[in-house]
């Protein structure tokens, strides 16, 4: 019955924070898990399952040995170990991410932008040939070409300007 208690406890003070909003929640999330397990593990359970709930094994069971397994070999044994002592037996969040894929990709897009105006591609042949390459519109890539977007890790295209604190991560 304890136990019980315990994981209503638990539940209802990791649903508080639901005013804030989806995308915030997400974000709250993820640096949630990055604090504790790490960026490169946080991003392969984004990964594999971003936008999903799923209860955090406590691997007392046969099929919560199994699980706790799978989550060895998806971010490390050190890294599982941490999610378990924190959050084992409960239900755990894990966000998509979505803007931060969609904001890598703008990235990637300008640098391309900058490689092939070095080329001497002009402005319409660049933004068809970027349209072709990652299956978007022309007015997408326009769109794209325009934004202000977040800085990233490595050498940054003059198109790049500031950013959130983790760059394109969430």
């Amino acid at each position: 019955m304890e136990h019980m208690a315990k994981q209503r406890e638990r539940h209802n003070t990791s649903s508080r924070g639901n005013a804030g909003g989806t995308a915030r929640r997400g974000r709250r999330a993820f640096e949630e898990l990055v604090g504790l397990i790490g960026l490169p593990a946080t991003l392969e359970l984004v990964r594999e399952r971003g936008g999903t709930t799923f209860t955090v094994p406590l691997g007392m069971t046969y099929r919560g040995q199994e699980q706790r397994e799978k989550l060895v070999q998806l971010i490390g044994r050190e890294q599982t170990t941490r999610l378990i002592r924190r959050y084992g037996g409960t239900s755990l969040y894990i966000p998509t991410c979505r803007q931060a894929v969609v904001d890598r990709r703008d990235v990637k897009i300008n640098r391309e932008r900058d490689e092939l105006a070095r080329q001497g591609l002009s402005e319409r042949a660049l933004v068809r040939e970027l349209a072709t390459r990652h299956g978007l519109s022309d007015r997408q890539i326009w769109r794209i070409l325009k934004r202000v977007l977040p800085v990233s890790s490595g050498k940054a295209p003059v198109a790049e300007r500031t950013g959130s604190r983790f760059g394109a991560a969430c």
